[in-house]
């Protein structure tokens, strides 16, 4: 009779073991950080793409509520402070910087009457490690002139960082997208663009040269330029403003003095080279002749707000544009 075989494993068989198990294991460890690595580079991608979204959305509102204002004819372009303003430093990449005058302004709460124009600045910089970063700016109010000047970054907030490219192409009547705009040159004369694709690539880290993007956002101009002028002559037909004293001549051609210069254009009768005229402002003016109040009603919602925003500009100044569309100020002004 034979002895019966002890129960139990070789050594052959256990090292087969092992080595199967290590395989299996070494295969599924390596599985799951391939997993992980690309289920981060997902969520940085994710981010990023947020980041991008929530970016062309802030600019794009801006843009929606850019307004200008057409220059009336005989007044200098150098004192129409309504500007819609574009540069690039390369055509290809589109503008890189936007300064433009806008209604996105949200008035404080206050006693004191607050217009919701404003100006507002984009800049494309780069920053002190040489990476590409985008600035807002924004000032309620107009400014005294036209001001083809950026602001500094000192008065600027920083809006992004990590940014691989970054350009807005403006879109004219023509259908052609360009990457220089100024409102107040011969071109561009009082005029906005139709339309502008905002584009913009993020890095996707700090790390890595990996870029998401470009993602692109077509904005349409919903306010096209006003034509004060004739919202103004409108409104002061309707008011008798035109002929204030009913004799029959416009005041615009009124010569009281009979120097063969109208009145409006009289520094001796219309008190413009006087001092205390020229420290007074419209908003006196509106408190001095309560018919003025009548043309302000009379315009529209978007024009009445243009004219509340020159309501703390010189006196001397807004006779000067008044006078240049054919009206004056009235005698309680003067």
């Amino acid at each position: 009779m034979s002895a019966r075989r002890a129960a139990g494993f070789t050594l052959l068989e256990v090292l087969a073991v092992v080595m199967l198990t290590g395989i299996v294991i070494g295969f599924t460890t390596n599985f799951y950080l391939d997993l992980s690595k690309q289920s981060s580079a997902a969520l940085e991608q994710t981010r990023s793409a947020r980041r991008a979204v929530v970016l062309l959305d802030r600019v794009a509102r801006d843009l929606q509520s850019a307004m200008l204002v057409r220059k009336p004819g005989p007044v200098d372009p150098i004192e129409h402070p309504w500007l819609f303003l574009a540069e690039s430093d390369d055509p290809d990449l589109g503008a890189q910087r936007l300064k433009f005058s806008s209604r996105g302004h949200r008035p404080r709460s206050s006693d004191a009457p607050e217009s919701d124009v404003a100006m507002v600045a984009w800049m494309l910089v780069r920053g002190e490690d040489d990476a590409l970063e985008l600035w807002r700016w924004s000032a309620p109010g107009l400014p005294p002139a036209r001001d083809l000047s950026f602001p500094r970054l000192e008065e600027s907030d920083r809006v992004a960082g990590g940014i691989a490219e970054f350009g807005v192409f403006l879109i004219g009547e023509d259908g052609q997208p360009v990457a220089r705009w100024d409102s107040s040159a011969l071109v561009e004369s009082s005029e906005l663009p139709l339309a502008a694709e905002i584009r913009v690539s993020l890095y996707v880290d700090d790390t890595s040269d990996a870029v998401v993007g470009p993602f692109v956002r077509r904005v349409t101009f919903p306010l096209p330029p006003l034509d004060l002028e004739a919202q103004l002559a409108a409104a002061g037909a309707r008011s008798g403003l035109v002929d204030s004293d009913g004799d029959g001549i416009p005041d615009a051609q009124e010569d009281e003095d009979g120097d063969g210069i109208p009145d409006v254009e009289d520094d001796d009768v219309a008190g413009g080279g006087q001092t205390e005229g020229d420290e007074r402002t419209a908003r006196w003016c509106l408190s001095q002749a309560p018919e003025l109040a009548g043309i302000l009603s009379g315009l529209g919602a978007a024009e009445r707000a243009v004219a509340e925003s020159m309501l703390d500009l010189p006196l001397n100044q807004v006779a000067q544009l008044l006078s240049g569309i054919g009206f004056s100020l009235p005698d309680q002004c003067r």
